[in-house]
């Protein structure tokens, strides 16, 4: 053991253990990473390992001073990662971020199927002797995130105690730093105490974005809540590489949805085919316009941008989206098309007096009552939700979610070459309120740093410190925060930049900085004048009422024998029997994969299910963490009966929903 060694006044012995030990983490890494083996083999040139009459320590070579403290003449180095590797959950060096996750009871009215089984969760918790506080054993940690490893000693002695991580990541910025923790870590050993491919090691290099967002997506479920982070000391880099695994942890927490939404989704979709009585237009084979395409959303922003454009509406096509709406028409702004993606039955009663003769260009799924309320009514398939994938279209729009604005960028980005942002803010700006002024939310506090939602993080501005001149021109104590929703529908926004490739995106809003987009102000460009009514009609014809031209498999029998056998498949995975939480933390990652699977390969029916199994594998586990010991197979198995029970439902729902058509 590596801590005994560390602690006996053997330095022949300890030198030869940590030599044998470099020895096979380099072969490790010549085999599993060459470019980092490749660097390991150079001479260190910031910081060393030393060991001498004092014990062990690390010189910094350039100020030829020891990291670690010496007292009474004997180093600390050995003394301080011992204690970082006690009982990391209680431990005050360590700190837990749950994102907001906590059991609660959920409202059976608007989610009778998700909210009894997972309240039926917390029920059962009377009858297991459930406790306040959560319990997990000594040897199992959830989502780990390290970094700086100042030596890693600390993972070692975790490792050696036989402690499992479910998943884990380390940033170490320093190569020569993650070179002497290879005299410590036994890496090998190191990924087989984490699940399969959970483990992500960034040395040096800052941490990828798409990396990170794969580390929390691939176990989506598991990896939301708990997650255990130490960090040992900050540098730019490091707070870069935190910042980004914060953004990205807090984003995954968001867009799960619900079986009864996607149910009210496919309701109205059907309502909302074209028929004889009912002149609704759906997106086929959409073309780009060579005209700017302006998407306002109604951030607080959007009050700094009406000026500019009023005064260019004649040059631009503008989508207005969501409550945006009303603020437009009140500076005297007409939208040629008003985007609406809500399910809600009540949006009927905000458009109505503020609609007027402006064409909707809607989501699949809006609610009919609202769409019936325009002259020309024009429909897309909205990606991310089962109803956007009935009959196979091959016109699906994604990164239309989780705001109305999302939608309506990613309309804008595939039918427009020069994309214009407006109030699509995606965050809190200090000094402002959330939403633009004359819009439905009425007069609204100007957020500080004392009334900012809680779990929400400062993240950059579209005008920062790259942008001097911009930044002058901004309010003091200019500031941008973000959270979970917000941070995901940034995120959307780059994607649809990223896949849909339109020449040129500006963004005139004060929110965040969104990647792909030029920060703009409008005194900094002037749009040329063009015939608009010509590209409204353009955009016009690519809309049709002929189903078979929009949908490939316009199936009469609504997948209902795929659904059955998916439904088969996931009760199947109630048939077995778990003893610990480690075991229930692998099998919501098995039974999410399975899930994961079955969108990508057929998403009309996956999506459907995932919302609320996410729910029920998330609240499960929640659940079982109150649970006084490791010990959860009575719990589990009183579990499997609600489970099954709120898949029939779902089953059975179906059913009666598409008997109606």
């Amino acid at each position: 053991m590596l801590l005994s060694l560390l602690k006996a006044d053997d330095t022949k012995a300890l030198e030869q253990e940590i030599s044998t030990r470099f020895v096979r983490n380099m072969e490790y890494f010549h085999k599993t990473s060459p470019e980092l083996f490749d660097a390991l083999k150079n001479d260190p040139t910031d910081y060393n390992l030393i060991i001498n009459t004092q014990g062990i320590n690390i010189l910094n070579l350039a100020s030829n001073e020891l990291i670690y403290p010496v007292e009474d003449g004997i180093s600390q180095m050995v003394a301080i990662n011992e204690a970082l590797s006690l009982s990391p959950l209680k431990n005050d060096k360590w700190h837990i971020h749950s994102n907001g996750a906590y059991l609660d009871k959920m409202d059976t009215q608007k989610l009778p199927i998700t909210a009894e089984v997972c309240n039926g969760f917390i029920d059962l918790l009377f009858t297991h002797n459930g406790v306040k506080e959560y319990f997990l054993s000594k040897d199992f940690l959830p989502s780990t995130t390290i970094f700086g490893l100042l030596g890693g000693m600390f993972v070692e002695f975790l490792r050696e105690k036989g402690v499992f991580f479910h998943s884990l990541l380390i940033f170490e910025e320093n190569l020569d730093m993650f070179r002497i923790s290879c005299y410590f870590v036994d890496y090998p050993r190191l990924f087989e105490s984490v699940s399969d491919g959970a483990c992500y090691l960034f040395v040096k290099d800052l941490v990828n974005r798409f990396f990170i967002r794969n580390f929390f997506a691939r176990q989506k479920i598991t990896n939301n809540f708990l997650r255990l982070e130490l960090n040992l000391y900050e540098s730019p880099k490091m707070d870069s590489a935190m910042q980004i695994v914060n953004e990205e942890h807090l984003s995954n927490a968001r867009g799960w949805g619900s079986f009864e939404d996607e149910m009210i989704g496919i309701q109205n979709t059907l309502e909302n085919l074209p028929s004889k009585h009912k002149h609704n237009y759906f997106l086929q084979n959409p073309k780009r316009i060579d005209m700017p395409i302006c998407v306002v959303g109604n951030g607080a922003s959007l009050d700094s941008s009406l000026e500019f454009i009023k005064v260019n509406q004649a040059n631009m096509i503008i989508f207005s989206c969501g409550t945006a709406l009303a603020p437009l028409k009140h500076a005297g702004i007409e939208p040629d098309f008003h985007i609406e993606i809500e399910r809600i039955d009540y949006l009927a009663d905000y458009l109505r007096p503020v609609l007027g003769k402006t064409p909707l260009l809607c989501g699949n799924m809006i609610n009919p009552s609202a769409l019936g309320l325009a002259n020309e009514r024009y429909v897309f398939m909205r990606g991310g939700s089962a109803s956007g994938y009935m009959f196979k279209s091959p016109y699906v729009m994604e990164f239309c979610a989780p705001f109305v604005g999302n939608a309506g960028f990613a309309l804008a980005c595939q039918l427009g070459s020069e994309v214009l942002m407006c109030g699509l803010d995606c965050g809190y700006i200090l000094g402002f309120g959330k939403h633009a002024k004359d819009s439905a939310y009425g007069k609204e506090e100007a957020f500080s740093l004392e009334n900012l939602p809680k779990g929400t993080i400062p993240v950059r501005p579209n005008f920062d410190h790259e942008n001097q001149a911009m930044l002058e021109s901004m309010p003091e104590n200019y500031a941008v925060y973000s959270d979970s929703i917000f941070l995901l529908s940034a995120q959307m926004l780059s994607q649809a930049i990223k896949t849909y490739k339109p020449k040129t995106i500006l963004n005139l809003g004060m929110g965040a900085y969104i990647e792909g987009a030029r920060p703009t102000h409008s005194s900094e460009f002037a749009l040329k004048k063009n015939k608009k009514s010509k590209y409204i009609k353009l955009l016009k014809s690519y809309f049709t009422s002929d189903l078979h031209a929009v949908f490939s498999d316009c199936r009469s029998d609504f997948y209902l024998q795929e659904i059955q056998d998916f439904k088969q498949q996931l009760s199947s995975m109630l048939a077995c029997d778990l003893v610990s939480k480690q075991e229930l933390f692998v099998w919501v990652d098995q039974v999410f994969n399975l899930c994961a699977k079955k969108s990508a390969s057929s998403p009309y029916v996956g999506i459907l299910f995932e919302g609320t199994i996410a729910h029920i594998c998330q609240n499960l586990m929640l659940a079982a963490l109150h649970l006084p010991s490791n010990n959860i197979q009575a719990f589990f198995s009183d579990a499997r009966a609600l489970i099954a029970s709120a898949l029939d439902k779902m089953l059975l729902r179906y059913k009666m929903l598409i008997s109606r058509y």
